[in-house]
């Protein structure tokens, strides 16, 4: 197996023969599946890979399946375990394209842990973007243990693991799984852990059966490949104490804010919309990117490319929109809205529009959470 020095671990082991490449293997993906419940509603999976856990799905007779994968050659495998039950699509995670409110449950795995603090943000804001009000985000990524962990042992840990496996992993506790959700709109609802096995020869047999001779056979006639798997099962074992495998389900929220009791004055805040709002992004879709979750208001910043476009959808609260950079089209059926800097728009709830960029724009969106 010629490149395998440099190839990342995941696709070193799938080239193996691995096909369970989830760190808490098949058993945490069938509690994940199993507590979110895919059964009647609109699925979309983030990096499905090799397409193992849209078996999982479509045995639950979801309304609808959409893989996301922006490898060809997963977007390619994973179709056809899928069949004509589904379809998979080739884009990124954090701009999939998908419109607003389009999908009940999004289920991604071993993904996030390979993004670093801006990509991560990024993935979790776009599932946000595309669930349905009280639609579930599940995920089952590496973890970091316990939750007091000291910062030199994880650092170390990362520094370790991204030697070994040939990809900056950045695990995080499961506080900080949760705080990370919970600052992204999201309300972590079930949660389990699971030791960090994807090489441990007792998960291997239970993940991947009679499987694991093929596996062994192809590790024995590959020097190159056999000694980075070594190196890597070393790498899992040294710091086994302060590795596992985590799965989180997340409820998107409709923000609220509780203020406290006692002097308010420290909660005034300001922002700089130009400055804090997302970068762009390809695709159709604009990058969207949460501010602040207040009393009475949610502020989001929308930054458009030209021609991008936030397609027909509804939000649960009256909104305002304000343009502060180029020019966007505000459409509400017939009637419509030119927006520049110094206009700003206003909309009842629950009633489907649509804005469109006419250049490189950014606008601020206000939802009007308050009952009064």
């Amino acid at each position: 197996m010629t490149g395998s020095k440099h190839l990342q671990g995941h696709w070193l082991l799938a080239k193996l023969g691995k096909r369970v490449l989830r760190p808490g293997g098949r058993k945490l993906t069938t509690w994940m599946v199993e507590t979110a419940n895919p059964s009647g509603k609109r699925v979309v999976e983030l990096a499905p890979g090799l397409g193992l856990t849209a078996a999982q799905i479509l045995e639950r007779h979801p309304q609808s399946y959409i893989g996301v994968d922006e490898d060809d050659h997963a977007v390619e495998t994973t179709q056809k375990a899928v069949g004509n039950q589904g379809k998979v699509i080739a884009a990124k995670a954090e701009a999939t394209g998908l419109e607003a409110n389009s999908a009940d449950l999004i289920i991604g795995e071993a993904m996030l842990t390979m993004q670093g603090e801006k990509g991560k943000a990024a993935i979790i804001s776009e599932a946000w973007r595309i669930l349905a009000p009280g639609g579930q985000y599940a995920i089952h990524e590496l973890a970091l243990r316990p939750d007091d962990v000291a910062e030199e042992t994880a650092e170390d840990l990362r520094k370790a693991l991204a030697r070994s496996i040939r990809v900056n992993a950045r695990p995080l506790t499961v506080a900080e799984w949760t705080k990370l959700f919970e600052s992204q709109g999201f309300k972590v609802t079930s949660v389990r852990t699971a030791p960090m096995g994807l090489l441990d020869p007792k998960q291997m047999i239970a993940d991947e059966g009679p499987r694991v001779a093929r596996i062994l056979f192809n590790l024995l006639r590959n020097p190159e490949a056999r000694a980075r798997v070594l190196d890597m099962r070393r790498t899992f074992t040294k710091h086994a104490d302060n590795l596992a495998a985590v799965s989180l389900i997340c409820e998107k929220q409709e923000l609220t804010f509780q203020p406290p009791a006692d002097d308010r004055g420290e909660e005034l805040r300001g922002f700089d919309v130009l400055v804090d709002a997302p970068s762009p992004i390809e695709g159709d879709a604009p990058a969207v990117k949460r501010l602040a979750t207040a009393d009475g208001v949610n502020l989001i910043a929308v930054n458009f490319k030209a021609g991008q476009v936030l397609d027909d959808h509804r939000c649960a609260h009256p909104i305002t929109v304000q343009c502060l950079r180029g020019e966007v089209t505000f459409q509400a059926g017939d009637h419509h809205e030119t927006l520049t800097p110094g206009r700003i728009a206003h909309l009842p709830a629950q009633i489907t529009h649509r804005v469109e960029a006419k250049e490189d724009s950014i606008f601020l969106l206000s939802m009007l959470t308050s009952e009064g």
